[in-house]
């Protein structure tokens, strides 16, 4: 999960919750662990950030296509 910081905000540095942190305008957070994701939610929730939907983009790369094995026709005689 990705959140864009949208105003400055304080919130918590670390999983434990003892150290804070000023989440700054612009900042963009990646959300990795259970409590960040949290947090990035709750900074949604109160308009101080949007989510970041990133959309994978499909592979265009055709594909290589199997070749065929040249045969060739025997001549009865």
């Amino acid at each position: 999960m990705k959140v864009k910081m949208i105003v400055d905000a304080r919130g918590s540095a670390n999983a434990s919750g003892n150290a804070t942190k000023i989440y700054e305008k612009e900042e963009i957070l990646d959300c990795k662990e259970k409590w960040q994701e949290d947090l990035a939610k709750i900074f949604v929730s109160e308009g101080q950030a949007q989510e970041l939907k990133a959309v994978e983009p499909k592979e265009t790369k055709a594909k290589p296509k199997a070749k065929k094995k040249k045969t060739t026709a025997k001549s009865s005689k």
